[in-house]
């Protein structure tokens, strides 16, 4: 059994969010699961923002059905030479602001004022 890129690829991105790859055919579909993040990988040559946008809406559907949030991790294959290209963590702009808008900075308020 060879050990493809992408599958090199989506247990890099396991590791980063502390859980675990689902195999090609387990029957899930997500490629990754954390304690907070579902995850879809691509390693791609090239990948439209339109097929990125689609990725991310379906990501955040199958975060909302596990109670998490879904991510898409996207990185360039095929590099050349020293370029090392960074892997993207995109995400919905909903789960953006679940975690980070006017209701989470709310809840850090209130858990301040619970703990003096």
């Amino acid at each position: 059994m060879s050990d493809k890129p992408w599958k090199q690829f989506e247990r890099w991105v396991a590791e980063r969010l502390g859980g675990r790859r689902f195999w090609a055919n387990s029957g899930e579909t997500i490629d990754t699961e954390g304690p907070i993040f579902v995850a879809q990988c691509k390693l791609v040559r090239q990948l439209s923002l339109e097929q990125l946008t689609a990725l991310a809406m379906t990501a955040h559907e199958q975060g909302k059905k596990k109670d998490k949030v879904g991510i898409v991790i996207v990185k360039l294959s095929g590099h050349r030479g020293n370029l090392r290209r960074p892997a993207l963590f995109v995400l919905h702009e909903d789960a953006w602001m679940e975690l980070h808008g006017p209701a989470a900075r709310e809840r850090e308020t209130n858990a301040n004022q619970a703990n003096i």
